[in-house]
């Protein structure tokens, strides 16, 4: 039988070039795949600052053979991330605004409580007519004894010189 002996040897050459194709393409000699487009349509959402709730209420992702498309559904959740991240950051710089005004608020409140009723705002000039404070900041006029000893305005006392 002369045909058996070179069947072994046939398959024995097969299955070394077999191996040879295995390692050529295990070493990155076999050439690529190339890429094709994907078959799903793109997403239909606005901007990541301007997603809202009812743009993912009224979203439905593409399916595919096992479930959602996974692209679709990783560039969806990106989206979601970068809007929630931008809405946190508004909210964290309007929350420090109303926290500095509110303190801004209680300085000028402790102010003013801590001022005389009778004191004048120092903020306001003094009228033309008003008598002069005295420097403690009480808001009193400066008053000097009178010779026959009853108490006397300055301007008093100067305008009977």
């Amino acid at each position: 039988m002369w045909h058996d002996s070179y069947v072994l040897v046939l398959l024995a050459v097969a299955a070394l070039a077999v191996l040879y194709c295995v390692v050529m393409v295990s070493q990155g000699r076999g050439g690529e795949l190339t890429e094709f487009a994907p078959d799903v349509p793109p997403l239909d959402l606005p901007d990541p600052g301007q997603l809202t709730a009812v743009d993912f209420m009224a979203l439905q992702l593409p399916v595919s053979l096992v479930g959602y498309h996974t692209q679709s559904v990783d560039e969806t959740l990106q989206r979601a991330a970068t809007a929630i991240g931008e809405r946190d950051t508004h909210i964290a710089v309007l929350e420090q605004r109303v926290a500095e005004l509110l303190a801004g608020r209680l300085q000028a409140r402790r102010e003013s409580s801590a001022r005389a009723p009778w004191a004048p705002d120092p903020s306001e000039p003094a009228a033309e007519g008003d008598p002069p404070t005295d420097p403690s900041g009480f808001g009193l006029p400066d008053r000097e004894p009178a010779p026959n000893g009853a108490d006397t305005d300055r301007s008093e006392t100067e305008d009977a010189r």
